[in-house]
């Protein structure tokens, strides 16, 4: 199954957290893509939520192992670490996730999401089960 750029971003949990595919790379397993936080998603201290962040850098990893497969395979998520380095300001941020490797049934990833400018304002690891990717009527 292949997606067109304007279906992934049609995706509910990547519309709602403002998705937009940058590049990527099959051969080399990674990706990268932006996100354009909403106001909504901010905190008491008026930076993104860390639940948000946590939920940027999953897309990221998720679309990132989807992508490097061809969109054969999807991988919910097993398990997932983020670190947050510096405040996220409510504006556009670009996180690049990478499969560091993937198996017969798990695959581990890597994420990063950071500012235009290069500021890193976290990372994140993750382990994801393979699964036969969905027909979710995308065509």
């Amino acid at each position: 199954m292949q997606f067109t750029d304007e279906q992934i971003r049609a995706l509910p949990s990547a519309r709602h957290l403002g998705f937009e595919l940058i590049d990527f790379s099959v051969a080399g397993h990674w990706a990268e893509v932006a996100f354009m936080p909403r106001p909504e998603f901010a905190n008491p201290a008026g930076t993104v939520q860390g639940g948000f962040i946590c939920a940027m850098l999953d897309d990221a990893m998720g679309i990132t192992a989807s992508v490097s497969q061809r969109f054969a395979l999807m991988v919910p998520t097993l398990q997932m670490s983020v670190s947050y380095l510096e405040p996220t300001p409510v504006a556009r941020v670009i996180a690049r996730g990478q499969v560091l490797r993937m198996g017969q049934t798990t695959a581990h990833l890597e994420g990063r999401l950071r500012l235009p400018d290069g500021t890193l304002l976290a990372t994140a690891t993750a382990s994801a089960v393979l699964r036969p990717f969905p027909n979710i009527g995308m065509g």
